[in-house]
């Protein structure tokens, strides 16, 4: 598929003007200058899992061949009347993974510098300080990708331990297999880590809606097989969706990342998720905003299946991502427990 395709199709494109090819890759003048009249809705991805921005910016590194882009694109789109969505990688930061500090670690001392740990409060600071810079542009909404940690395993850099022993009394020592084996520690420690990620999205949301009141924020949310469907929101990524609902009212639901293969319907597959998709009965009654998003869209048979998910679900809108982001391969692996 190509973005024409996307657009025919009705669903939102997401564009990172740095990837390979990017249909945005020659800067915000050219793309609109070629879509500009054709498309009504495009997503910008404006701080890439690099943890580099697209914009200058007071808290983040630019990307020195993409420092205006953001910028630049939201003005002459509001300009023309098109609705712009800003995408903004959470804790998929390596840039501040590599500083030890911050990255995110097992308890066998593997650290991985592909995402920053959620436990440093330090670090939402930095997430809040780019939340209320996206929110003065003239955007629709800013969603938040992978706010969350990538598995459960990954929550035993020194400084969480020490952090999850004061409130539980483990020891320093303490591994995933031990706390497997006591099933309260279990629950203390998703709770901990969900009220981490539930508080962090609280702040930035906050944030951004202190600088534009009516400003739609959102969370991606991975629903795949490899994490255990619903059951892996809060176990594997700390993610408790109904707090979330409350906070800010609107899910982006990212199908089956990492796991190429999509369920038919009427099968046992798409009953499971449908039903990952699908929160408490009471806040599907509240009617909140809830959208798809799908990344390495290449087959065009694929857009019939999402079309009658979207219906089903009763999604408001689709993101389509054509490629995969560039760490796509190495954070396959991490999901999959690797």
């Amino acid at each position: 598929m190509n973005i024409d395709q996307l657009i025919d199709h009705n669903f939102i494109p997401v564009i990172d003007p740095t990837a390979k090819d990017s249909p945005a890759e020659k800067g915000a003048n050219a793309f609109l200058a070629e879509y500009g009249g054709i498309v009504e809705e495009v997503a910008l991805v404006c701080k890439k899992e690099d943890g580099l921005v697209t914009y200058r910016s007071g808290a983040a590194p630019s990307d020195r061949n993409y420092e205006n882009f953001f910028t630049d694109f939201t003005e002459l789109a509001n300009d023309l009347g098109l609705r712009t969505h800003a995408i903004a990688y959470a804790f998929g930061d390596s840039y501040l993974g590599m500083d030890p500090n911050y990255s995110i670690g097992r308890s066998d001392g593997t650290i991985i510098h592909d995402y920053v740990d959620p436990s440093m409060e330090g670090y939402w600071k930095h997430l809040n300080f780019i939340s209320r810079e996206v929110a003065t542009k003239p955007i629709k909404s800013l969603i938040l990708q992978e706010f969350l940690f990538p598995r459960q395993e990954y929550s035993f850099a020194r400084r969480s331990v020490r952090k999850f022993a004061e409130i539980s009394g483990v020891s320093l020592d303490v591994t995933y297999l031990d706390i497997q084996k006591d099933p309260a520690i279990q629950r203390m420690f998703e709770d901990w880590r969900a009220e981490l990620i539930t508080t962090a999205f609280r702040e930035a949301t906050e944030m951004a809606k202190g600088e534009t009141p009516d400003l739609d924020v959102g969370m991606i949310v991975p629903v795949d097989p490899e994490t255990e469907w619903n059951e892996g929101y809060i176990r594997h990524f700390g993610i408790n969706i109904d707090q979330i609902i409350e906070i800010s009212g609107y899910i982006i639901y990212h199908l089956m990342p990492y796991s190429p293969m999509y369920p038919e319907p009427d099968t046992p597959g798409w009953d499971i998720l449908l039903q990952s998709i699908r929160s408490s009965a009471l806040y599907e009654e509240s009617g909140y905003k809830k959208a798809l998003f799908i990344w390495g869209l290449e087959n065009e048979e694929d857009v019939a299946w999402l079309d009658a998910l979207k219906e089903e679900v009763r999604a408001d809108h689709v993101f389509g991502r054509l490629e995969h982001p560039p760490k796509y391969t190495v954070k396959r692996e991490i999901h999959r427990g690797v």
